[in-house]
């Protein structure tokens, strides 16, 4: 059988792909090199903006509603943000890319787990695509097989990668601690330089982990973890579920995505934010602009596919180098940013917004840069405040 689109790698961006393309009528094969379900190393963090963009609803992979978040410096919380508004959902990466795999399958995709993409060639009208277990035909080949992709490699794209590392536990804690933690995300920007730690609730346990931005600065990750947990008291009496790391794709760089009958998507195209490491928007938002492309090309006489490209460097590129920038800087002055965050109500709102998808990122570095005189002035008349009710007599 020769498919419409073949699509390597089961994780959110090819899942959503394969339940979309499908939609349209088109014969989709997915081939995923794990077993499904497998663990992902991943927050967990399931934003407003992304299942605004997800075509079905995964309200049955949601383990814990976010009611606000907790910002720290080493170990220290600095503030605790309450929320108006709904901003994310806390899930576990297996069970919600499984769910995923779930709906593209009964929109009518074909699945194959256990099953590794070893290259392809092109000929004539298609691709035959070597497998492990033997080649596939397709009219498409879509690379949504990770930041390793082995089609991103095959096709000569993506050569040079900018990434991040992020290293998690998930940890078996004492009910106190759970009830402690409760439905808050902590966000640590003092656990190690040029990263953050975090601290995600979820049903029955902790996701705890830690984000380094520049790889090639990380002496020691693993150590770096073990030192956050450390920082934090109340995570010393645990019992580890399992503890993985791997790197993170961070875009902001405009390049090829398409190549021939080839097209990546997700982190294979190296969509992640460099300032929180955070790439299931973007996988998401990559395939519903693959999906709009695919089924042109499809409808228009099998045109070109560098409007895909084109798309995303105009529509989450664009976006992904503001928040390169704004990584930098947080990143270089990380107490300093931590201290602004805590005395300045319009930054903290600011900074909600953009992990929410009321503001993007080029929003926010335009508040930065104009509403700066009212962070700092915030800043400095909270700390005359708080020096004054400190000091007797005043």
């Amino acid at each position: 059988m020769v498919y419409d689109v073949i699509i390597a790698g089961a994780g959110p961006a090819g899942s959503v792909l394969a339940y979309l393309l499908t939609q349209h009528g088109l014969s989709v094969r997915v081939i995923e090199k794990a077993i499904i379900p497998r663990y992902k190393t991943c927050g967990g963090g399931l934003t407003f903006k992304t299942i605004q963009n997800l075509p079905f609803d995964v309200n049955p992979t949601y383990e814990v509603k976010a009611a606000g978040g907790i910002i720290a410096y080493a170990g220290c919380e600095m503030i605790r943000l309450e929320l108006v508004r709904p901003i994310a959902w806390l899930i576990m990466r297996d069970q919600f890319d499984h769910y995923l795999v779930q709906q593209a399958v009964q929109a009518g995709a074909v699945f194959s787990d256990g099953l590794t993409v070893k290259g392809y060639e092109t000929g004539g009208a298609g691709i035959k695509v070597h497998t492990t277990k033997g080649s596939l035909k397709s009219y498409l080949l879509v690379g949504a097989d990770g930041v390793n992709s082995v089609v991103s490699r095959s096709a000569g794209l993506l050569t040079h990668r900018k990434m991040g590392i992020a290293i998690e536990a998930e940890l078996v804690v004492p009910d106190s601690v759970l009830q402690e933690q409760g439905a808050y995300a902590t966000f640590d920007f003092g656990a190690l330089a040029y990263g953050y730690g975090w601290i995600l609730p979820k049903r029955d346990h902790l996701s705890v982990g830690v984000y380094h931005a520049r790889p090639g600065k990380a002496a020691n990750i693993k150590q770096d973890l073990q030192n956050y947990i450390k920082m934090n008291p109340a995570l010393n009496e645990n019992k580890p579920i399992n503890i993985r790391g791997h790197h993170i794709p961070l875009g902001g760089q405009k390049q090829r995505l398409n190549n021939g009958r080839v097209i990546l998507v997700g982190d294979a195209a190296n969509l992640a934010d460099s300032w929180l490491g955070e790439g299931l928007y973007y996988a998401i938002k990559s395939s519903n602009i693959a999906a709009n492309v695919i089924v042109e090309y499809f409808e228009n006489g099998l045109g070109g596919l560098d409007k895909y490209t084109d798309r995303i460097n105009t529509q989450i590129v664009h976006q992904l180098a503001y928040a390169r920038a704004i990584a930098m800087l947080v990143y270089r002055f990380p107490h300093f940013g931590t201290t602004l965050l805590q005395r300045s109500d319009l930054l903290q709102r600011a900074v909600l917004s953009v992990v929410r998808g009321d503001l993007n990122f080029q929003q926010l570095a335009s508040t930065l840069i104009l509403g700066s005189p009212r962070i700092l002035t915030q800043a400095l008349r909270q700390k005359r405040l708080t020096n004054a009710q400190l000091t007797p007599g005043l």
